[in-house]
């Protein structure tokens, strides 16, 4: 099964730039796994982005932190690597692995120079399918999260993140912290990781993109090799909606000459049809940085932070509206004032002409920024396929921003943004 996609772009290579077109296929193996490649024969590498559904939010009660522990482990040893043996190998053979954990998914990238490609995906099967979690890696590297989670407990901004979570998600499962904490951590064994393991690798959740030096063929036999062998089962996300979400504002007093503040409310999944207008905006509101109106009115106008910021959270089926500012504890209460006023006006008044041509011109021209090598194509195409934004979204995005019209986006923003809805977590010795 084939089918072949065009897509021009602005390719940047050190100080060159050229104009290229780029073959983009649909792909099935022989076990029936669906990814899309780009070849790519530039440079003698290969990239490959993946994700599984899942990531933190399967987390057991009681045991969070699991999913994030067990995917950091998976370069500390497998059936025919040591720790040391696996990270010897990997740099021998010029490959990188990685993994991590997020609240919907875990991800990986892989990267091999071509001459080493069979190595590359050899070891690559090695973490997906042979892991062993040794009792002594497993000791290592929760001391090493231990550690990075006192950092945490430290840092008013990693506070203020957490708690605001805590808080506005209303002990949801959205709102765990991906890395658990102290008492979960310590009580996680490792049948506990090899469950979540097991359970977090399954054919059926698997997202694919491929691009470099290597044809349609191999990469089929390649995907085989790694992830042909996963069990299949039915994956539902438990985040299909979210549940009430907290209003007002938490104060948590800590000793500190700036107060910082993070503030939410209810979003668009990324799913949703108007989520691409919601984000042009938020361009307007928040997300353009000098250009924004939270930046020039907070703090060009009136000196009140040093930045400020707002931005979309989308989950698979849901999402949120996230935004942040630090200022001196005399002046929160003016702010958190100033951030309402922006978002009543918005809900109100809606954007300008001039603004909405600003965002598009923003989001066709940012877009090339995906392209400046393999690994960050690869990322590409996993991420369209992993929100199903269908196989002709390169060729139809920029018709997308085209046919944004303003009446529309206004009348979103009358019924999306909303300051009663807002939830402001503080954090420092605000005057209030």
């Amino acid at each position: 099964m084939r089918l072949t996609f065009f897509l021009f772009f602005f390719f940047f290579f050190f100080t060159s730039k050229n104009s290229e077109a780029i073959q983009f296929e649909s792909l099935e193996t022989k076990n029936g796994i669906k990814f899309w490649l780009i070849e790519d024969k530039t440079l003698p590498l290969v990239s490959l982005s993946f994700s599984f559904k899942g990531g933190s939010i399967l987390d057991p009660i009681n045991q969070d932190g699991v999913t994030n522990l067990m995917t950091s482990l998976l370069d500390e040893g497998t059936q025919n690597f040591n720790a040391s043996e696996y990270r010897l190998f990997k740099r021998e053979n010029g490959i990188k692995i990685s993994f991590s954990t997020s609240k919907e998914r875990i991800e990986g990238t892989f990267q091999v120079v071509k001459p080493r490609l069979q190595e590359g995906f050899y070891l690559l099967n090695e973490s997906i399918n042979k892991a062993k979690f040794p009792i002594k890696e497993i000791k290592k590297v929760k001391s090493q999260i231990e550690a990075s989670i006192k950092i945490d407990n430290s840092d008013i901004s990693t506070i203020a993140s957490n708690k605001f979570n805590n808080f506005f998600f209303k002990n949801q499962l959205i709102g765990r912290n991906k890395k658990g904490n102290l008492k979960t951590l310590a009580n996680i064994s490792r049948d506990d990781i090899l469950s979540i393991y097991k359970n977090s690798f399954i054919k059926d959740s698997l997202v694919i993109g491929i691009s470099g030096d290597i044809d349609a063929n191999l990469a089929k036999k390649y995907v085989d090799y790694v992830f042909g062998d996963l069990p299949s089962k039915k994956f539902k996300n438990p985040i299909s909606t979210l549940k009430e979400l907290n209003r007002g504002k938490e104060i948590i007093e800590m000793k500190t000459p700036q107060t910082t503040v993070i503030f939410g409310q209810k979003g668009l999944g990324r799913k949703d049809k108007q989520y691409f207008a919601a984000r042009v905006i938020n361009y307007v509101l928040g997300g353009g940085g000098f250009q924004s109106r939270l930046y020039k009115e907070i703090r060009e106008a009136n000196g009140l932070v040093y930045s400020i910021y707002s931005y979309l959270m989308p989950y698979e089926y849901a999402g949120v509206i996230i935004g942040g500012f630090q200022t001196r504890n005399q002046n929160v209460g003016k702010t958190i004032e100033k951030v309402k006023t922006e978002w009543n006006r918005i809900k109100n008044e809606g954007i300008t002409k001039i603004e909405l041509q600003n965002a598009k011109t923003y989001y066709k021209g940012s877009f090339s920024r995906n392209f400046t090598s393999t690994l960050s194509i690869a990322s590409l195409l996993m991420i369209v396929q992993y929100y199903d934004l269908g196989e002709d979204y390169f060729n139809k995005r920029d018709l997308i921003i085209d046919n944004l019209k303003l009446n529309e986006l206004n009348d979103l923003a009358k019924n999306l943004f909303d300051s009663e809805n807002l939830f402001f977590m503080i954090v420092g010795e605000p005057k209030i």
